[in-house]
This record gives structure tokens, C-alpha cells and sequence, in this order.
């Protein structure tokens, strides 16, 4: 068993020693093909040199030629962009302006049926005040009576009616105004 031993162990060594003698063999030959592969990257002459940076400006005025293409579309699109959103502002200043016009429109009846309706209570007061003044002569007639208070109810409810017709007639106005406004701004 030890002469085994033994063996194994000089022959351990041996291999060690070839190894040893082997490896700056193989060391010089890694160094030698480092050395080929640098020489061959770095150019040789004045003229590859020139020729390296002639290709690295080349390749930098192209990406800068791009970037500027790219730039101009950007600043085109932004200045479309800025136009389309003018437009709609535009439409919808416009819109707003004439909503209020109508809203105007449609409170301007109103007002007259208020200042009628105003008008009529005063008119009645000075009646029931004239009555009240003349004495008994006017209690007794029942002519001037009811012919005020019906005067002033045709008279309120034909305001009436005219506020809803121009209520309605504006509403339509106003609903084909925004109609044509859409497809206008579709």
C-alpha cells in the first residue's frame, strides 16, 4: 500500500515539474495574440488615423442631422397642436358669448311679463283705491268690476303665452346653433 501511495505521489510531482516547465509556453503564446489582436484595432499609418475620425464626425453629423429632422417635426406638430386648440377656444368663447345672448333673450320676456304683472297689480290698487275714494257709486255698479280683473288675467296669461312661444323658439335657436357648432368642430 505505501509503494501505491508512493506512486501516485511521484507522479503528482512529475506532473507538477511538466506543468511548471509548460506554463511560460503557454503564458507567452496568450501574450503574443493579445499583442496581435491590440496592433490590429489601433490604426498603423496617419492616413487610418484620419480616416477613424473622418468616420466619427461622419457618424455624429448624421445623428445630428437626424435630431435636427426630429426637432422641426416636434416644433410642427406643437405649433398644429397650438392652431387647433386656438380654434376651439375661439368656438368656444364664441359659444359662450352667444349662450349668454340667449339666456339674455330669454330673461328679457320675462322681465316684461314681470313688469306687466307689476303693472296690472298697480293698476288694480288704484282701481280698488279710486273705488274706495268715489264711494258708494262705483260698489253698486258691477259693470267696472269684473271687467278688470278679467282684462287682467287675458292680459297675463297672453303674456304668458307669449313668453312660452319665445322660450321655445329660443331653445330650438339655441339647440341648432350648438348642432352646427358641433359639426363645425367635428
Amino acid at each position: 500500500m505505501i509503494e501505491s501511495i508512493m506512486y501516485v505521489g511521484i507522479g503528482l510531482l512529475f506532473g507538477c515539474l511538466s506543468a511548471i516547465a509548460i506554463m511560460p509556453l503557454v503564458h507567452n503564446r496568450a501574450i503574443r495574440l493579445t499583442i496581435r489582436r491590440l496592433e490590429e484595432r489601433l490604426p498603423q499609418s496617419m492616413a487610418e488615423i484620419q480616416a477613424d475620425k473622418d468616420l466619427l464626425r461622419a457618424e455624429f453629423a448624421m445623428l445630428a442631422r437626424r435630431f435636427e429632422i426630429i426637432v422641426g417635426q416636434l416644433k410642427n406638430k406643437i405649433t398644429n397642436q397650438l392652431v387647433e386648440l386656438g380654434r376651439k377656444s375661439d368656438v368656444i368663447n364664441r359659444l359662450n358669448a352667444e349662450g349668454n345672448q340667449l339666456k339674455a333673450e330669454v330673461t328679457n320676456p320675462r322681465r316684461e311679463v314681470g313688469g306687466a304683472q307689476n303693472a296690472t297689480q298697480r293698476e288694480m290698487r288704484t282701481a280698488k283705491g279710486h273705488r274706495r275714494r268715489s264711494g258708494n257709486k262705483h260698489r253698486n255698479s258691477s259693470e267696472t268690476e269684473p271687467r278688470c280683473p278679467s282684462f287682467i288675467d287675458m292680459m297675463t296669461a297672453a303674456c304668458a303665452r307669449d313668453v312660452q312661444k319665445n322660450e321655445k323658439r329660443l331653445r330650438s335657436r339655441q339647440w341648432q346653433t350648438l348642432e352646427s357648432r358641433c359639426a363645425d368642430i367635428m
